[in-house]
C-alpha cells in the first residue's frame, strides 16, 4: 500500500463539513504522539476565545478530532513519513489544515501567543 498524500486533508475537510459550517472560530491544535506507539499522546487547544473552546467541546467535534489525529499519526508512521509524531491543525472558520513539523518547533509554538482575529 502506498502513501496517499491527500489522506490527511481529505479527512480534515470531511470533519470540518460536519461541524464547522457557519462558524467563525480560529486557532490551532498542537498535537504530539507517543514515539513508541505512534498514538496520540497530547493535544493543546489554542483558540481565539473561551467561548470557541466551549462550543467545540460541547459538540462531537473535539472527540472526533482527537480520534482523527490518532488515526493520522498511525497512518503517517506506518508509511515512515517525516515528522510523523507531531504537528499543528489550524482552524479558520469552516477550514482545517494540518502541518507536520519537527518536535522542537511544535514545542516552541506552545509558548507563543495565538493572534486573535
Amino acid at each position: 500500500m502506498t502513501y496517499d498524500n491527500t489522506f490527511d486533508q481529505n479527512r480534515l475537510d470531511q470533519l470540518a463539513q460536519q461541524h464547522l459550517d457557519d462558524t467563525n472560530i480560529s486557532g490551532r491544535i498542537l498535537f504530539f504522539g507517543d514515539p513508541e506507539e505512534n498514538r496520540l499522546d497530547l493535544a493543546t487547544w489554542q483558540l481565539d476565545s473561551d467561548e470557541s473552546y466551549e462550543a467545540l467541546k460541547g459538540s462531537d467535534f473535539k472527540l472526533q478530532m482527537m480520534e482523527l489525529l490518532d488515526s493520522l499519526l498511525i497512518y503517517r508512521a506506518q508509511h515512515a513519513q517525516p515528522n510523523a509524531g507531531q504537528g499543528v491543525i489550524y482552524i479558520k472558520g469552516a477550514s482545517l489544515t494540518i502541518e507536520w513539523l519537527p518536535r522542537d518547533t511544535v514545542e516552541a509554538m506552545r509558548d507563543e501567543k495565538v493572534e486573535e482575529n
